[in-house]
């Protein structure tokens, strides 16, 4: 409970030096159960009928309200007898004499509670608080008496809600270093950070991840085609099985030159070295394997192994990871079309072992067993002739030709 309090003479005048700067300082608090009939509290210097002095446990000071919160604590234990609690008197210390003078007063009359005797039923624990007027006083303090720690439900959780607080922005943390623990120094939150877990982009972290799980089984893929294609020069391997499982990452380009061995992209995220990409406008495309990745001044520019060879419509241009065309629901490889010369008896292999090319050949049906065809030859439905498999063609013998 909180309880108003009336200044005697003597508080008035300490409160009047303590606005001037002077140190203000309560000592006690006493209760009683004295009766007020004609004193004049002013002129108090004690209480009426004193009976048990009250500990003080704090003291709290609200800001801008010119008051003193002045929290006691109330028992019964070793109270041979009880009383009620009517009277309470609030001492504080004269700076010049150093001796206590009673600061302020309240009387409860007829509103008293009583205090039990501790050789009843019932044990009484609790704390009061007494409000007294400082002023505009600053260096206001309480001699700490309490040996208890006594709190009020409110408080408690008052307490326990300010320690819970949304934290302010951390922005360093205390450290010290091994064998050394006497000095504190601080130490940024990027710092601890790279300690703990590495200078790792926990954004991009898992499709970094993705990658190279993607980038390492096409390493198990290559060696195992090794092994079966001794002469297959360069590998883009993907499991077609499930289009919808293919990698789709794009990065639009925003510059690029034929004859330059450089790049420009808009997203560098998730691209690696030594890695193959396919570049097309919608119209031309070819495959590249890059070399270095570097961003600087806001360009992200990737060095490539060989220079570029095509023209391209920059504003529709995008650099892909995967080397198969997807269409219509079903995928094949990456198609580059060339024009290159087929003389008779000359063994003519093509530069890229899954890439299509169109041949200009010398050759008709009265020369046609000058050529030796390996492995499967077939007629696009266009009427091309196709060495290898296509999804768009009918098998034919060369007896058909004529």
């Amino acid at each position: 409970m909180a309880e108003g309090m009336r200044l005697t003479y003597a508080g008035r005048n300490l409160l009047a030096r303590a606005i001037t700067g002077q140190q203000l300082i309560f000592t006690r608090a006493f209760a009683g159960d004295g009766v007020l009939t004609n004193q004049n509290i002013s002129e108090m210097t004690n209480l009426i009928s004193p009976k048990r002095e009250l500990p003080i446990q704090s003291i709290e000071i609200p800001e801008g309200v010119g008051v003193a919160e002045i929290i006691l604590e109330m028992n019964n234990a070793d109270l041979s007898q009880g009383f009620f609690l009517r009277e309470y008197g609030l001492f504080a210390q004269d700076p010049d004499t150093e001796e206590e003078v009673l600061y302020s007063y309240r009387n409860a009359g007829n509103e008293a509670s009583y205090l039990p005797g501790s050789n009843g039923a019932d044990t009484v624990q609790f704390t009061l608080s007494l409000m007294t007027i400082i002023d505009q006083a600053e260096n206001v303090t309480a001699q700490i008496t309490s040996t208890n720690s006594y709190v009020t439900n409110s408080r408690l959780e008052s307490r326990v809600a300010s320690l819970f607080e949304d934290p302010d922005t951390i922005n360093y943390f205390w450290t010290h270093k091994t064998g050394d623990v006497q000095k504190l120094r601080p130490a940024t939150v990027q710092t601890v950070k790279d300690l703990l877990i590495g200078n790792y982009d926990f954004q991009n972290l898992n499709s970094r991840l993705e990658i190279i799980e993607d980038a390492m089984s096409q390493v198990l893929l290559q060696f195992e085609d090794i092994d079966l294609y001794p002469d297959y020069m360069n590998f883009i391997v993907e499991n077609f099985n499930n289009t919808n499982q293919i990698d789709t990452f794009k990065s639009r380009v925003t510059s690029i030159v034929a004859g330059d061995d450089s790049i420009d992209v808009e997203d560098i995220t998730g691209m690696l070295p030594l890695s193959w990409y396919m570049i097309s406008d919608g119209n031309n495309s070819e495959l590249v394997q890059i070399k270095t990745i570097n961003r600087e001044n806001g360009v992200n520019r990737i060095i490539l192994m060989e220079d570029i060879e095509n023209s391209y419509n920059v504003s529709v241009t995008q650099i892909y990871r995967t080397s198969a065309l997807i269409k219509s629901g079903y995928a094949r490889g990456a198609v580059a079309e060339k024009l290159d010369s087929w003389i008779p008896n000359i063994n003519w292999s093509g530069r890229l072992g899954n890439t299509e090319f169109e041949v200009n050949a010398e050759v008709s049906t009265s020369n046609y067993n000058q050529f030796d065809f390996s492995g499967q030859t077939n007629f696009t439905s266009s009427g091309y002739f196709c060495i290898g498999q296509d999804t768009e063609v009918h098998a034919t013998t060369l007896e058909e030709i004529e």
